[in-house]
């Protein structure tokens, strides 16, 4: 069910700005940048989360930006060479949240295939695996069922913050699979 209370925010950079900000100065440890490619249940404009979560880390001091992203519509060495470099660029506060997708039309109406559910989280177990050992190894070499890498390495890697070897890595939901995926694969 879409709630029908009129919205009372702005999806402009200024008003996200002011709430990360106040979020940082209340004491917020973290702040979510969801992601639409489509919009959806009464959210008009939505930002790419990378994105908006890369002007909302350089607008602040300490807080965390946990950019939302989808496997399937990212590739992983493109993923995580963005956050690494807003990593960099935060002095080590970029994080993501790997969402395994629920919303068919994003991925069909941009000609992607859609998996079925527990594909969906498998595909996104794979991704988190191929994406830590981007951040953290060199002359990596993957060969997954969606994803393969022949001796890459990123450079440069994640912002030295002690006790944090990479980007944390977020993901969520209810489901079985889910829950499996979460607790077998990411870091929160």
């Amino acid at each position: 069910m879409v709630s029908n209370v009129e919205q009372r925010t702005d999806w402009g950079y200024d008003y996200n700005v002011k709430l990360a900000q106040t979020a940082e100065n209340v004491g917020f440890e973290y702040a979510l940048s969801q992601v639409r490619y489509l919009s959806s249940y009464g959210a008009a404009q939505q930002h790419e989360s990378t994105s908006i979560s890369l002007a909302l880390l350089l607008a602040t001091e300490r807080l965390k930006v946990i950019a939302a992203i989808h496997p399937g519509i990212w590739e992983p060495m493109v993923l995580a060479k963005y956050i690494l470099t807003a990593d960099q660029f935060s002095k080590g506060r970029a994080a993501i949240n790997v969402v395994s997708g629920w919303f068919k039309d994003e991925y069909t109406k941009l000609g992607l295939p859609w998996l079925d559910h527990n594909e969906r989280y498998r595909r996104s177990a794979e991704f988190i695996e191929v994406v830590r050992k981007l951040f953290t190894e060199e002359n990596v070499r993957y060969r997954g069922d969606f994803y393969t890498v022949n001796d890459f390495t990123l450079r440069p890697g994640p912002y030295p913050v002690e006790g944090r070897p990479y980007p944390e890595i977020f993901q969520g939901g209810n489901s079985t699979a889910a829950r499996d995926n979460g607790g077998r694969h990411a870091d929160w």
